[in-house]
């Protein structure tokens, strides 16, 4: 009986933990369902911003570091669309709002833990 309890509260603290990890991470990818045309930050001293291109000269792929503390805005430009987003920095983690068009993935999470959304 009390290997079982022993069990749940480990199971809880392990998905608190990780849960934990969804909010704030120290990089996120960015991956868009078409091309990204342009990425514009307004404050390049608090996050780096580098737009991946594949092999075949496709750049759907942004990644989002942490550079130093504060707020800033960021925008990407896609063919047809504007998604813009704010970003904040505290002690080295980083928190993204913004449009859910493209979808955002903390770069410390093994793709197993990532939550789906409906219809994937």
């Amino acid at each position: 009986m009390n290997i079982r309890k022993l069990f749940k509260n480990s199971l809880i603290t392990l998905l608190l933990a990780l849960s934990s990890n969804l909010a704030f991470a120290d990089s996120y990818i960015m991956v868009s369902p078409e091309q990204i045309s342009k990425v514009e930050c307004q404050n390049e001293n608090i996050v780096g911003i580098n737009l991946l291109s594949t092999l075949m000269n496709e750049r759907k792929s942004v990644v989002v570091t942490s550079l130093s503390d504060g707020n800033t805005t960021f925008s990407i430009k896609l063919k047809h669309k504007k998604c813009d987003y704010k970003v904040s920095v505290k002690d080295g983690k980083m928190t993204i709002k913004g449009d859910r068009y493209i979808k955002i993935l903390p770069v410390d999470l093994p793709p197993e833990l990532i939550i789906k959304e409906d219809g994937e």
